[in-house]
């Protein structure tokens, strides 16, 4: 029997092979996020970089993340319904991404400055490709994910994504370690184009092409539902017309900053100072960390639903202040052998973790207008700029004449989370879902009239 004629074979129908799917996507955007924040952050610190050259390489692996805004209004406007709604856009995407992992398989020295930029430049372009697909990833799971599935489906993409995280920093820093820089992106590259693969073989919806020469044609409804840019920009201006919606964006842009400044920061103390190697160091970050993370991430999500996502957000913006001020303060321990610098890793990563899911819980509370989505990518976007910001922050300081001490730059990282936390006071997020509820109930009650 011919695979089109099953209709349980395309993702509309078969519940396994869309969560699969989406595992798989969000493991591949996992993957290049800890390769370039942890396994070429570290290889680069190890070969003497200082952390004001690697975190240029960091912003610009990051910056691209931010274009999200851009890319959801496109990706709802631009649709070819007979190769499928969404799936066009992941397969373009996941194409160029193992292209320009391709292109990174340098055999440059990586104590040159030239092959540095000319790194962070690939990586650049590569997470360009790499955030849209995971706009174009979302959105698919918003078109077929069912509302008895979408919590359980996003907790396996959350465990997906870290473990893509794991999978780019401790194992391809094991990679570059046993082999070269060149094989461990040469074997990401074929892990994209495998998920690619499956991208091509599974259809969204029966009747759809595989490839535009295929037989097929897409129900004619679905093709209907294009939204337009101009709609959604104006839509997404409503949206932001309250207090509440206009100061979460800066809360988006400033929450993140410290973890922008920690990152290229933690692995020059790690490597340079405290004598790490780049495998030992992307080791504990890809398994402590990201341990720490998924226990951030779970107790906040619990703690959120139960006692409210802007108290538990402002709690855990609290806590990663204090790590990271208690860290600072104790810098005359550093150099004790007892000192349990280490646990630093999970301690940041979960205390993060912990805000974070409250924050997206409390983003997509407030996405109240016909532009929800892309009002929920315009926080998004925003954390990334914040997140860039951060880790620039490492080099505009020295540049402005500040002579800090690594514990002086913890002390900055430990002061910005404040600033998030005092924004997230006296906004009205109840209010938002109110006049959003009012309006689903108006254009209900239209609908029957």
């Amino acid at each position: 029997m011919h695979l089109l004629a099953n209709p349980k074979t395309t993702l509309s129908d078969n519940r396994s092979r869309r969560t699969k799917l989406l595992c798989l996507l969000y493991f591949c955007q996992g993957f290049p996020w800890g390769f370039a924040t942890i396994a070429l952050l570290a290889t680069l610190s190890e070969a003497g970089h200082p952390k004001a050259e690697t975190a240029t390489v960091v912003a610009l692996a990051i910056l691209p993340w931010t274009f999200k805004f851009i890319w959801g209004p496109i990706i709802d406007s631009v649709r070819i319904p007979s190769l499928g709604i969404r799936r066009p856009w992941i397969a373009v995407s996941q194409f160029f991404m193992a292209l320009t992992l391709i292109g990174a398989a340098t055999s440059g020295s990586m104590s040159s400055e030239s092959t540095l930029m000319y790194l962070a430049w690939v990586f650049f372009i590569h997470n360009c490709f790499a955030s849209l697909q995971d706009v174009a990833t979302d959105a698919l799971a918003v078109d077929l994910l069912q509302p008895n599935e979408r919590g359980r489906v996003n907790g396996f993409m959350w465990g997906s994504k870290l473990a893509g995280i794991a999978f780019g920093g401790a194992g391809m820093a094991t990679v570059i370690a046993l082999a070269n820089l060149k094989t461990a992106v040469l074997l990401q590259a074929a892990i994209t184009l495998a998920v690619l693969g499956v991208v091509i073989a599974w259809l969204e919806r029966p009747g759809e092409r595989r490839f535009p020469w295929s037989e097929g044609e897409a129900r004619a409804d679905i093709g209907r539902s294009n939204f337009g840019v101009m709609i959604t920009l104006r839509e997404l201006k409503r949206a932001l017309s309250t207090r509440t919606t206009a100061m979460l964006t800066l809360v988006a842009a400033t929450y993140t900053m410290a973890e922008g400044l920690y990152d290229p920061l933690t692995v020059e103390f790690f490597v340079q100072k405290l004598g790490w190697s780049a495998t030992e160091f992307a080791g504990a970050q890809g398994t402590l960390g990201v341990m720490g993370e998924l226990t951030g991430a779970l107790l906040g999500g619990y703690l959120c639903d139960r006692l409210g996502r802007r108290k538990i957000a402002r709690l855990g913006l609290i806590l990663l202040s204090g790590v990271l001020l208690i860290f600072a303060l104790t810098s005359p321990l550093w150099d004790h052998a007892w000192y349990p610098h280490v646990l630093l890793l999970p301690a940041f990563k979960g205390t993060l973790a912990f805000a974070t899911v409250s924050l997206f819980s409390l983003f997509m509370k407030v996405a109240w207008t016909r532009a929800a989505a892309t009002q929920f990518t315009l926080y998004m976007a925003m954390a990334n700029v914040g997140y860039a910001v951060g880790a620039e922050l490492n080099a505009w300081i020295e540049q402005l004449g500040f002579s800090l001490s690594l514990a002086g730059f913890y002390l900055v990282g430990g002061l910005l989370p404040i600033v998030p936390a005092l924004l997230l006071t006296g906004l009205n997020p109840d209010a938002i879902e109110a006049r959003k509820r009012q309006e689903q109930l108006l254009a209900s009650s239209s609908a029957t009239e």
